[in-house]
């Protein structure tokens, strides 16, 4: 096979985005959501020590946000690491949750 008939082959195949263009797509999206995350993070800090407010809602928020990353990637991947993570991020966001519940009930300080 000449180079055209590899390249035709490859576009019927794959469509017109290679391989590389996925992956430089998986990588931005990535690096989207732990910025992401890493400004829920500080936001939350900030509303603690500035504002004296409960951060647990939107600390469950980001943490369900990364777990919902991590099962994609397993969906799409199927990296066992990546399961690992969005089963202990759903579980800290659990707790998150849960003490926010608590809180707006009354029942933690």
């Amino acid at each position: 096979m000449n180079k055209s008939e590899i390249l035709e082959k490859s576009r019927s195949e794959y469509g017109v985005v290679d391989e590389r263009e996925k992956q430089m797509g998986y990588r931005a999206a990535s690096v989207g959501m732990w910025v992401t995350f890493a400004l829920v993070m500080i936001y939350g800090q900030i509303k603690i020590f500035v504002f004296g407010e409960s951060a647990n809602d939107i600390m469950a928020i980001a943490f369900l946000g990364a777990a919902a990353t991590f099962f994609a990637r397993y969906r799409y991947a199927r990296e066992r690491a990546a399961l690992a993570g969005g089963i202990v991020f759903s579980f800290v966001a659990l707790i998150w949750f849960a003490t926010f519940i608590l809180r707006f009930y009354g029942a933690v300080v």
